[in-house]
């Protein structure tokens, strides 16, 4: 009931909030945490200063710490853009093509000869979907489907749990011909980071550090498997002991860990092309879906001139959008996604309407 008097509350704000909307983006995030159990992090800029920034709730429960907008959160498949990019930082060295087939680089996955790089980037390879998403406990848990369930565990090392998985998909046949058809499968950017490690010769996280989170200044950036997950400070901690299994297996598909400060640094980096160029930008923003109900590109989905992605893990929930005609951004964050009034696409979305009143 309370979820359903704050989005009418909320539709009502909308609505009648039309006349100037930088007074109304700040009365309605003003609204959201002065009068809901919000907790997060809300922040929007345009042209590289701040619209407002709103950060409200603790950071662990029981704790009279408070998040702030330097807060640390896990940000689900929105990690997805940062393996795209790597694979673009690549493409862009000489080093790779978005078009150079599957087996260059799994020269044993024979069943995968028609499948190049551009399909796993985005989602038309066929390769099928290693993880089961459930609710347990009242948390958004992925566990290894099938047979890898209790082999693919948190009790063993990254590697281990890569390998396994790794030797798994080689084996598995394809839900379709490659680009025949789209579905969203996060096997495809597991080992599109894996292939980033092939060829740079270095870890998945050292290569993205160096080249896109070193020179955008994203110092607050890291990986769930760089760090000691329960340990990070300044992490806002998951509302329920999560029972996802992350050691090793997010990587590429939703294994950040950032805050606002960093992800408006990368999002203003598509506009700027610091790390990507104006090239490379606009293939990760097309979308190659060709379906009426979808809309992928490269790590990103597409939303009029905006470029946006959602994600999930345990529970947090997270957006990004970012329109670089205008200049804006928003990143929206919850580590309680269970019990907040509204969701965080929907936060981001009202904002967004707001912005074009």
């Amino acid at each position: 009931m309370k979820k359903i008097i704050a989005v009418v509350l909320t539709a009502v704000m909308v609505l009648s909030l039309c006349s100037c909307s930088f007074i109304n983006q700040k009365a309605y995030v003003s609204h959201l945490k002065d009068n809901t159990d919000f907790s997060g992090v809300v922040m929007m800029t345009k042209n590289g200063e701040p619209v407002y920034t709103a950060a409200s709730g603790v950071l662990k429960k029981n704790s009279d710490e408070e998040i702030t907008p330097d807060t640390l959160f896990c940000i689900g498949s929105v990690s997805k853009q940062f393996a795209a990019a790597a694979i673009l930082t690549l493409q862009q060295d000489g080093k790779l093509s978005v078009d150079d087939p599957l087996t260059r680089y799994y020269p044993q996955y024979t069943i995968g000869k028609d499948i190049t790089l551009r399909h796993l980037l985005d989602m038309r390879s066929g390769i099928p979907e290693f993880y089961d998403v459930e609710y347990i406990d009242n948390a958004f848990t992925e566990l290894p489907t099938g047979e890898l369930r209790g082999v693919v565990t948190n009790d063993n090392t990254a590697e281990e749990n890569r390998a396994i998985l790794e030797n798994w998909l080689m084996q598995q046949p394809l839900v379709f011909e490659p680009d025949t058809d789209f579905e969203y499968s996060n096997s495809n950017y597991f080992l599109l980071a894996r292939i980033v490690e092939k060829v740079s010769g270095k870890s998945y996280a050292d290569y993205v550090h160096e080249k896109i989170f070193e020179p955008l200044g994203m110092d607050n950036s890291m990986f769930i498997d760089e760090v000691d997950f329960r340990e990070v400070p300044h992490l806002a901690a998951p509302t329920v002991r999560p029972k996802t299994v992350y050691v090793g297996v997010t990587m590429g598909l939703g294994d950040m860990i950032s805050n606002a400060h960093d992800m408006d640094c990368w999002l203003t980096s598509l506009k700027t092309n610091k790390v990507l160029t104006a090239e490379s930008v606009a293939m990760m923003g097309t979308d190659y879906t060709a379906a009426d109900d979808e809309d992928y590109g490269f790590g990103v989905r597409m939303f009029g001139n905006g470029l946006f992605h959602s994600g999930s893990i345990t529970t947090y929930e997270a957006m990004v959008y970012t329109d670089t005609e205008k200049g804006v951004n928003v990143f929206a964050v919850t580590n309680d996604e269970p019990d907040i009034p509204l969701s965080v696409s929907d936060i981001v979305w009202n904002l967004i309407d707001i912005m074009e009143t």
